[in-house]
């Protein structure tokens, strides 16, 4: 096998497109684009011979299991699926708790089937673009498939698709402060938990 590349790339980086490329370990394909990107921190390698592109990790990739609760943002809504990125695990027992940070951004997504027991006629009912979301990995394969029911699962924090301002839970859903939009989502049941809040809204303020 003939290898070669040794440019450090981040989380969501592009490092190349789908004709050019098969995604390798630490690579995944954004499907509106067919854009390569690396999933965390570390070392571009290409395989020329079997045009395969992966990433060696800098550091212990420290991923979720099957079964994790893991908080993410979520990056693009579709008519029946949604795509996230995956930052970090949570403890629920004996509390809810933020337990530890992934090494990067993990690519997740969030099929219908997975938001509601019931059915769903409209997804952008349950979640929106930018929601930071808690959620259970039910496959660990990449990108993550990630449930969120269960009355602790769902949305923790939302932004107005109006304005753009923080938002506010409110019965089954969450209202504006700023201009008043009140829009429905599947509200996490840990919304308000002390300390879990403050450390969601961090993360989502640097990555909004």
């Amino acid at each position: 096998m003939s290898s070669q590349g040794s440019k450090r790339v981040v989380p969501g980086e592009v490092i190349g497109v789908e004709e050019e490329y098969v995604e390798g370990g630490n690579v995944y394909v954004e499907p509106s684009t067919g854009l390569l990107r690396s999933s965390l921190v570390g070392v571009l390698r290409v395989d020329n011979v079997g045009k395969t592109a992966y990433v060696e990790a800098s550091r212990p990739l420290r991923a979720p299991r099957k079964g994790s609760i893991v908080v993410g943002m979520v990056t693009q809504v579709r008519e029946s699926l949604a795509f996230a990125e995956l930052y970090g695990e949570l403890s629920l027992d004996p509390r809810p708790r933020w337990l530890r940070e992934f090494s990067g951004r993990l690519p997740a997504v969030i099929t219908v089937e997975q938001l509601s027991d019931g059915k769903v006629e409209d997804i952008y009912a349950f979640i929106r673009p930018t929601d930071i979301i808690v959620g259970r990995v039910v496959s660990t394969i990449s990108p993550y498939l990630v449930s969120l029911k269960g009355p602790q699962l769902g949305v923790l924090h939302a932004f107005c698709s109006r304005c753009g301002s923080p938002m506010t839970p409110e019965g089954d859903g969450f209202r504006c402060p700023r201009c008043g939009n009140l829009e429905k989502r599947k509200v996490s049941g840990l919304v308000g938990v002390k300390g879990l809040t403050l450390e969601v809204r961090r993360i989502g303020m640097v990555t909004y």
